[in-house]
């Protein structure tokens, strides 16, 4: 117990907390631009002229900051082993700064894939920064408290994301194009950061750790095109096997010229992982922690994390897109974020009771009522939306954003109680690095489903086809009444089912679950005692 009241280690945390709170004000920027845009994505991609049919390209505006995001919170973490947590927390700055301009600044999807791609590296780098700046910062015996704290911060920004660019939509100045300043007004915030950090850190706080060996760039490499080709496979999978005329789709979407090489691209895929897996478990300082996956609770926890991350973006990206096709383009952001306010609140206030839930009841139970919860929500979505009355969804988002937040404390706590000590940072980095594994695979199968169960419903539709001497105005208007009598149903239909199927995926979660610790760690974790004998008597 004598750690555990160190009166110095108390005395250097409360010294050191403002370098914390910087800290973890840059880990919410970063999370917050993870769903920023999924309120005002319809309105981009309308400025941009994309096809709104087109969604198999434009996720990427999504799942390149997923995938940019995950990739560098292992590299990023070792970089900062070597060259300081300082130095590298202020080139995290400098990259999430230079996305969110090139974003801001963009007039076509492909740079602001790009920029997202930047930004994405930038903003997941901030997040292992803070937690390796945590073990430098605090005794053992308070970072797992505060590793929580940054778990916390993190889904905080996501959660939060959505409403904030609604937010800045609906009053930002001028006349058109007010997504932009979503990326504006991270410039004054990254500075602000950047400023504070250079203040506070002294090099006593955050010493260069004189780490030996190198980062793992080629662990990173094979990592980044696991979930590349993944991704284009599975995003450009929908389309494949389709001939003829499904390939323009309902909506008057183009093909994706990649459909046809989506075998290829799963194939590349498979052998990334191979390569990756053989070398993670040889290499000297792996980016992922191998050893930890021999341990049961922490792989179960892991799989959990996967399955609902995935579950958990249908809600977060497929309730815009409903909304885009029922309401007038201006009402769009406003509208969404108000059907996802329910589900972002309910999910933080349950994510901050979740913990108490934990201790009372242990964590399989109270993951097990999560995920009846996300059942329950996602069942009543796939019952009660459809083209006239999509706001009776919000009773499921918030009895869905319920389950998600009893959710967090659980899976992120097995992970950590299987882990030792000295790899509470692996532990807590992989745990968020798979859910958003989940998240980007989740939506790019999702997406493919969407576009090949839409083409399967309108191919049994008669196409619209111009008659002889009718004229342009006709065959529009035409075209139009097709939409709303056909198209825009349809999609409603499969956007619905996609619901259904994200139920399914979070019920596949309580397997992994039932193989979780029944209870916690509740109390701070003694010095002499390891996580070995911990989880025997826990």
């Amino acid at each position: 117990m004598k750690r555990l009241f160190d009166r110095r280690a108390w005395r250097n945390a409360g010294r050191d907390s403002p370098l914390l709170t910087i800290s973890l004000f840059a880990v919410f920027l970063g999370a917050l631009d993870l769903t920023v845009i999924a309120t005002i994505l319809p309105e981009m991609i309308g400025d941009l002229g994309v096809n709104t049919a087109d969604v198999d390209r434009y996720v990427w505006v999504v799942n390149g900051y997923l995938i940019a995001y995950v990739v560098a919170i292992p590299l990023f973490g070792r970089i900062s082993d070597l060259i300081g947590r300082l130095k590298t927390f202020q080139i995290s700055l400098a990259i999430f700064l230079i996305g969110s301009v090139w974003c801001a600044m963009s007039q076509t999807l492909t740079a602001l894939i790009i920029g997202r791609t930047i930004q994405g590296l930038g903003g997941g780098a901030l997040l292992p920064v803070t937690m390796a700046l945590i073990a430098d910062l605090y005794a053992a015996d308070r970072r797992l408290h505060y590793l929580g704290i940054v778990g916390g911060v993190d889904t905080l920004g996501w959660v939060t994301g959505p409403i904030w660019g609604a937010i800045l939509v609906a009053f930002a100045p001028g006349t058109s194009e007010h997504w932009r300043w979503v990326f504006w007004l991270n410039i004054p915030f990254a500075l602000l950061l950047s400023l504070g950090l250079a203040i506070l850190a002294r090099p006593s706080v955050t010493p260069r750790l004189h780490v030996r060996g190198n980062v793992d760039v080629l662990g990173a490499t094979f990592l980044a095109a696991v979930l590349v080709c993944l991704n284009l496979a599975l995003a450009s999978g929908g389309e494949l096997g389709n001939a003829g005329r499904s390939g323009l789709r309902a909506m008057g979407g183009t093909p994706n010229p990649l459909a046809k090489y989506s075998p290829a691209l799963l194939g590349a895929a498979l052998i990334f992982l191979i390569l990756l897996i053989v070398w993670e478990r040889h290499a000297t300082k792996p980016i992922l922690p191998m050893a930890l996956f021999q341990e049961r609770p922490f792989t179960a926890a892991v799989v959990a994390n996967g399955l609902i991350g995935a579950a958990l973006m249908v809600g977060m990206v497929n309730i815009p897109v409903l909304i885009a096709l029922l309401v007038d383009s201006s009402q769009v952001s406003e509208i969404s974020a108000l059907m996802l306010a329910p589900f972002t609140i309910s999910m933080a206030i349950c994510s901050l009771l979740s913990g108490a839930a934990s201790t009372r009841f242990g964590l399989r139970r109270t993951a097990a009522a999560g995920i009846v919860l996300v059942l329950i929500g996602y069942i009543a979505l796939y019952v009660s939306l459809d083209v006239d009355h999509y706001e009776r969804g919000a009773i499921g988002l918030v009895i869905a954003g319920c389950g998600f937040g009893l959710l967090m404390t659980p899976l992120n706590g097995s992970t950590l109680s299987a882990a030792e000590s000295q790899d509470y940072g692996a532990a807590a980095s992989t745990t968020l690095m798979v859910r958003l594994l989940g998240m980007t695979i989740g939506i790019s199968a999702l997406t493919a489903f969407g576009v090949k169960r839409l083409q399967t419903l309108t191919d049994r539709i008669a196409p619209i086809v111009r008659q002889p001497n009718e004229s342009t105005a006709a065959f529009l208007a035409r075209q139009q009444q097709f939409i709303v009598d056909h198209a825009i149903p349809l999609s409603v239909q499969v956007l619905r089912e996609t619901f259904l199927i994200a139920a399914i995926i979070a019920l596949l979660a309580i397997i992994p679950i039932s193989l979780l610790a029944g209870r916690g760690p509740h109390a701070p974790v003694m010095p002499a005692r390891s996580s070995r004998s911990a989880s025997a008597t826990d």
